[in-house]
């Protein structure tokens, strides 16, 4: 028997905030809910509402001692998304913050060009059956040592499968940086999901010996990042908290666990506002209108699986450990 996942934590308190911008995609994968890209939400609101009330959010959790922050935008496709770049250079101006985006990669390479030193994390998610490979490669190879963080994370697609990871060992020959993530896919992504089941037991096997690939030879920004946790094991060990490689595992499994959802902000493609994304926390405003309920809380999770990546790295622990 392996070891065991007892806790998440983090060194110090910070605030993550995960907004999924709205869900318009330029994308139409498959395997992903209508939901994320359908386009019925733009969420175009008022730009002056937005800010002032981000404003109110971190200074409210900044008067309760956390001093780090976190802003990892999804959508949709959130580079598409007109409100995106005016509110990532207000949250540069306004704290010293890490601020992050999944993305598609179908920007043009002039695009980030221009917006690059904007983001500290990017998450490059590889969507075979939409995705323009050369662009893609091209847009990874600008990028990787002007980030402090990009992944290149492989959607491990049912029927391409092995067409991805011949596109992903292409990537590691050209990039000289290279974070590489093979995710297996869940049945329609959405909140309420499980496990895609794989046909071919060659495909399942990959995943027992694919998990995360790393490599760097040239220089990056490596900014020090607080907004960072951590899992603790059983036997002592201390790891850096990477949510891929916990779904990989089997280890996204928190039912009873004491979880600080309050230290994980939702923000959903209608505006809604809730702690966590998972719905455990419950709905605690809207971003253009009343935000007077969001704040640090924590709440025993009733919930059987975690599948989002923001809300498995939350600060949690195991109840019968926290009360021994």
């Amino acid at each position: 028997m392996g070891r065991e996942l007892v806790a998440i934590e983090a060194p110090e308190p910070y605030l993550a905030v995960t907004w999924q911008v709205n869900n318009f995609c330029n994308f139409k994968c498959s395997y992903c809910n209508p939901g994320n890209w359908g386009g019925a939400n733009p969420n175009n609101g008022n730009l002056d509402i937005y800010l002032n009330n981000l404003r109110e959010i971190i200074n409210k959790y900044k008067a309760a001692g956390y001093k780090q922050f976190k802003f990892f935008f999804s959508g949709g496709e959130p580079t598409a998304w007109r409100n995106f770049i005016p509110i990532c250079e207000f949250l540069r101006e306004e704290t010293d913050c890490t601020i992050a985006v999944n993305t598609n990669l179908s920007r043009p390479k002039a695009w980030w060009e221009k917006y690059y030193h904007l983001f500290d994390d990017i998450v490059a998610s590889f969507h075979v059956e939409f995705a323009n490979k050369e662009r893609y490669t091209e847009n990874s190879i600008f990028l990787c040592d002007k980030v402090n963080y990009l992944s290149s994370k492989m959607l491990m697609h049912e029927e391409r499968f092995w067409e991805i990871v011949e596109f992903a060992e292409g990537l590691k020959q050209v990039m000289p940086n290279y974070f590489i993530e093979w995710t297996p896919l869940y049945d329609e992504l959405s909140h309420v999901t499980g496990p895609w089941q794989y046909k071919d037991p060659a495909k399942t096997e990959f995943f027992n010996t694919h998990n995360i690939e790393i490599h760097q030879s040239v220089d990056k920004p490596n900014k020090r990042a607080d907004t960072v946790s951590y899992s603790r094991y059983d036997d002592g060990t201390i790891t850096f908290c990477n949510a891929n490689e916990i779904i990989v595992n089997g280890d996204n499994f928190f039912t009873n666990w004491l979880c600080n959802v309050g230290d994980c902000i939702f923000i959903n493609p209608t505006g809604d506002v809730s702690l966590a994304s998972c719905g455990m926390g419950g709905t605690v405003g809207h971003i253009l209108e009343d935000i007077s309920n969001v704040g640090p809380k924590q709440i025993t999770c009733y919930k059987d699986m975690c599948m989002c990546g923001t809300d498995i790295i939350i600060p949690k622990i195991k109840k019968s450990l926290e009360l021994s």
